[in-house]
């Protein structure tokens, strides 16, 4: 069985982990590029300092790395959907006869997540950056939020999201001041940009990433506490 077939078969009969396998590559792409910029401040640093043999097998890494890059992208093309699945409520499935103890699925709202772990089937219950915690229900509400926090901290950075290609997603633009075409926009407090917010939990997380990416942020200064994870639902 070659790839295209797998993808073909995962598609049609595996939708949801389609979806899961196209953010999953998004944040590996990501993390590759993040290791190309890392690669490029290491070359401007050897050439000031006349090294100029050893930028050599950088250069190389870093072509290879823009080569997988694309591979990675053509791999999310081929596995995305015709229609993104949106995220599941906390009411979902629920029955007057058999209702589900959600209680039972609490988790310690203290415990401290990163961005590099999987939110599948998972509920927020605060997000941390730059020392404010700040508390959140639902994955929408904490991408709303970080947008508002760092619009606070460089707002014509954030506002400059709206034309910059990285920030769109595959068929339409994840940031724009006209909400029109956009499928569940939500403007960002105290400007006029709006964010899209029908995206599952990992891809939420995979923009929160990029965004922290643009302000120079490290991904592990983002601290995520969750209040339920629904795993064993499922």
């Amino acid at each position: 069985m070659d790839l295209n077939e797998m993808i073909s078969i995962i598609r049609e009969f595996f939708p949801e982990n389609a979806v899961e396998l196209s953010e999953s590559l998004e944040l590996l792409r990501d993390t590759m590029e993040e290791t190309r910029q890392d690669i490029k401040q290491l070359l401007d640093l050897l050439y000031d300092q006349g090294q100029h043999d050893e930028m050599i097998p950088h250069i190389q890494l870093a072509s290879s790395i823009s080569e997988y890059i694309t591979k990675i992208q053509e791999l999310q093309t081929a596995l995305e959907l015709e229609d993104q699945l949106p995220l599941k409520s906390d009411d979902e499935g629920e029955d007057k006869n058999g209702l589900p103890d959600y209680q039972a699925y609490a988790v310690d709202s203290e415990v401290v997540h990163t961005l590099r772990e999987s939110f599948t089937y998972t509920r927020p219950a605060a997000f941390e950056l730059r020392e404010r915690r700040i508390e959140t229900r639902t994955w929408q509400a904490m991408l709303v939020n970080t947008c508002e926090v760092l619009f606070n901290l460089d707002g014509e950075r954030l506002m400059g999201f709206e034309t910059d290609p990285a920030m769109r997603g595959r068929k339409q633009k994840m940031f724009s001041s006209d909400p029109t075409n956009m499928r569940k926009p939500i403007k960002i407090e105290n400007s006029n940009l709006y964010i899209e917010t029908n995206m599952s939990a990992n891809a939420i997380r995979n923009l929160i990433i990029k965004m922290l990416q643009k302000y120079n942020i490290k991904p592990s200064e983002y601290k995520v506490y969750l209040r339920a994870d629904y795993s064993g639902m499922h």
